[in-house]
């Protein structure tokens, strides 16, 4: 996606630019670098452009733009724009190249003007530009007379409410099955499914194998002593990771109806788990499962019944309540959380229509980021099933996590597949990066 950020010379074209491209970790164009050197010399001699001037400059960013797009590259572009056939030719996708107008009046443009330094277009072609400026409709506009840190944040909700897919950036690849994100101490956690491992890695994309295993690890969480607890899937265990390597902590064995899946470890050391309830790749007909309760010590227990392939789970930030994602229900339900950790009330969060939810996270604003396998993208959700923002990413999303400076980066655990086998062979798992401006809560 290109966003075209337009407006007359000294409307903070560039200071905008780069401070929304660093927010939404895109690239920056600045549009004044691709004038020809013959307009350059121009513009400095007070003189100013003609269409034809402008001509070659169009075609070199209308080239930009294309060659971003077909790259599946994202971008800021600073640019006047300022006649409409400009713009018509600059929107050569119109799904995928938007318009944001920075307005601003004349006496305000031109005192900013008077004191800019060093650009080669100077106060004296201001009314040019004014005479030459067609006002675009049906575009994001912003009032530029605020600090630039409020335009941005401007944008940015203009780009929310029209519920953009936005895209990412790649923090790291090359994997085979990336599940269950969970950032904990600057680093986030997850497993690589189908290569066994548990992994970390920092925002600066440095990865660590932190422990291997003999089956296929899902769902991670802490103790509140620190260790970690890790799902092994087919085993339907929970094993901790102590010095000597991975030890049994609980067996679900008994109670869990098929391969054990997500699991969510609150503050006082409680699991909660679910498991597909039926053999998901080997072709069986779905059927109901469970979620099971794993006290702090390791006894279990049967909290709730009937749940569709229950998933990813999260806790509001008073711990009373859990959402789970229900994948083949297309639904987010929600239980009251009692003193013993048992489940009661249960209710509809969110009906997702016909997007899958599979991993989750809260923010805090208690809206659910969903990862939707089968739609491709990450939702944002309030309660209730109002889509707050889309976000498409490079790969197919599993799961997703808030963290990072400030827990304002969403990490996504995207795949090429979810077939084994072709994991194993294609190593098409990524871990894919976006800022948003709402942090996470901090909690599971």
């Amino acid at each position: 996606m290109i966003i075209i950020l337009m407006g007359v010379s000294g409307a903070g074209k560039s200071t905008i630019g780069r401070r929304l491209a660093a927010e939404l970790q895109w690239e920056f164009y600045e549009g004044d670098d691709f004038h020809t050197a013959e307009n350059v010399a121009k513009m400095r001699r007070g003189e100013p452009l003609t269409d034809a001037d402008r001509k070659p400059w169009l075609s070199a960013l209308e080239h930009l733009i294309r060659e971003a797009l077909a790259d599946n590259r994202s971008g800021v572009l600073a640019c006047s724009a300022l006649k409409q056939k400009y713009r018509e030719q600059l929107m050569v996708d119109r799904e995928r190249v938007h318009i944001v107008y920075l307005s601003g009046s004349y006496k305000t443009v031109l005192e900013r003007l008077k004191n800019r330094t060093g650009h080669f277009m100077g106060a004296g072609l201001l009314k040019s530009q004014f005479d030459t400026l067609a006002e675009p409709k049906d575009v994001i506009t912003v009032d530029i007379n605020q600090h630039p840190e409020a335009v941005v944040a401007a944008i940015m909700q203009a780009l929310q409410g029209m519920q953009m897919p936005l895209t990412t950036q790649i923090l790291l690849d090359n994997l085979m099955f990336p599940e269950a994100p969970r950032w904990r101490e600057g680093r986030l956690w997850f497993t690589d499914q189908h290569a066994r491992r548990i992994v970390a890695v920092d925002m600066d994309g440095h990865a660590e194998t932190v422990a291997e295993m003999d089956d296929l690890p899902g769902g991670l969480g802490w103790l509140p002593d620190g260790r970690l607890l890790v799902v092994a899937m087919t085993q339907r265990r929970i094993f901790q990771l102590t010095d000597s390597g991975l030890d049994e902590y609980a067996d679900l064995s008994g109670l869990a109806s098929s391969h054990c899946n997500d699991m969510l470890v609150e503050k006082q050391g409680r699991c909660y788990l679910g498991n597909f309830g039926f053999d998901l790749h080997g072709g069986a007909p779905q059927a109901p499962a469970e979620l099971i309760l794993v006290e702090p010590g390791g006894k279990t227990r049967i909290v709730a019944e009937g749940l569709v392939f229950p998933n990813g789970m999260v806790t509001t930030p008073d711990e009373t309540t859990l959402i789970v994602a229900e994948t083949f229900a297309a639904r987010l339900t929600a239980f009251a959380i009692q003193a013993d950790g048992s489940l009661a009330n249960r209710r509809i969060w969110a009906d997702l229509g016909d997007a899958y939810p599979d991993g989750i996270c809260l923010d805090a604003e208690n809206a659910v980021w969903v990862a939707t396998p089968n739609a491709g993208e990450v939702l944002r959700v309030k309660e209730g099933g109002g889509i707050l923002q889309r976000i498409k990413p490079r790969g197919t999303p599993y799961a997703c996590m808030l963290g990072g400076p400030e827990r304002l980066t969403l990490f996504i655990a995207s795949s090429e597949t979810d077939d084994p086998a072709m994991a194993r062979q294609q190593k098409g798992g990524r871990i894919e990066v976006i800022s948003v401006p709402v942090a996470g809560t901090g909690l599971p």
